[in-house]
């Protein structure tokens, strides 16, 4: 068996699929990178109720760490050569930093925070 973990970006948002036997799959793409301007493709599946929760985290950009069993398939490609894609069946993954609007949102809470009066106007102690 492989073991592979990687670090990337979600090419696309994840798509949701149900199996013949009535169990729910998660499939989506990172690059991880493997030089400075190269790019190594992952195709991931993610199975069971897990495959929920990165349909709700998971959104194109986000930087991902995926570990789990890997195997390398081959393909033909239409121009007649073989083709090699790197396949990922994922055990464990972590969720995604906030970013672009969620981190604004935080922000914004923050400020909030600190901008609300710790003391009342009215010198009272509320407790």
């Amino acid at each position: 068996m492989l073991q592979i973990t990687a670090h990337g970006n979600l090419g696309k948002n994840p798509e949701l699929k149900q199996t013949k036997n009535n169990s729910q799959v998660a499939n989506f793409s990172i690059a991880a990178r493997s030089g400075k301007d190269q790019s190594t493709w992952i195709d991931c599946s993610v199975w069971g109720k897990r495959a929920y929760t990165v349909m709700e985290y998971f959104h194109k950009g986000d930087q991902v760490t995926v570990s789990g069993s890997g195997r390398l398939r081959t393909f033909n490609k239409k121009d007649g050569s073989q083709g090699y894609k790197l396949e990922l069946d994922v055990s464990d993954f972590t969720l995604p930093a906030k970013t672009g609007k969620s981190k604004e949102v935080a922000k914004e809470t923050e400020l909030a925070w600190n901008a609300a009066p710790l003391v009342p106007d009215n010198g009272e102690i509320p407790f």
